[in-house]
């Protein structure tokens, strides 16, 4: 995707978010603390003003994967979208990678902006529909590209979240080992 379009699509919706008299104020998130937990109920949506956080599951063999990184402007909102629109308990973690600041946007608060806030429900549709697109490249990148090739898209597409992140994080995001991504970073 275009990155100046990605970086425009978030200062527009900072835009529409700063003209919103919203409950909550921007919180800052300590490195380690949650937005959501395991099991919870999944009450709001965030979105990143700065900072970076990570969900993650645990698959049915036990193991806990790293699913997405938010960080602006590429994915700033942050939620675990079928727990908040189905109103279930949460199937995944999000905690902050780093220090990060947000806005909380409560359920109710957020479905009263879709059905009266024009400009924000459309915000929210734009952004639904970019949020699917990306999902769905990284479903065919996992079935067509091998760990290498899914290495090189990694880094070229985000070179500096590939140095912030430690090694282990960027493996269980790519679904690889560890020691696969070492053995290739000591290659190039």
């Amino acid at each position: 995707m275009d990155q100046n379009k990605v970086i425009s699509r978030f200062h527009l919706t900072l835009d529409v978010i700063g003209q919103l008299n919203l409950k909550n104020k921007p919180v800052v998130l300590h490195k380690g603390e949650s937005f959501i937990d395991y099991g919870e109920k999944t009450k709001r949506i965030g979105i990143l003003l700065n900072g970076l956080l990570y969900a993650t599951y645990i698959s049915d063999n036990g193991s806990e994967w790293i699913s997405r990184f938010f960080f602006p402007p590429n994915n700033f909102i942050v939620s675990n979208h079928e727990g908040f629109y189905f109103g279930k308990d949460s199937t995944e973690s999000i905690r902050a990678y780093e220090d990060s600041e947000l806005v909380y946007i409560e359920k109710d608060e957020f479905k009263n902006l879709l059905d009266n806030n024009r400009r924000f429900e459309r915000t929210v549709r734009i952004l639904a529909e970019e949020s699917y697109i990306q999902s769905m490249a990284r479903v065919h990148s996992f079935q067509s590209l091998n760990a290498e090739q899914r290495i090189r898209k990694f880094f070229a597409e985000n070179p500096e979240l590939g140095k912030k992140l430690q090694r282990q994080h960027i493996a269980s995001y790519l679904g690889i080992h560890r020691n696969i991504l070492t053995r290739f970073l000591y290659k190039i």
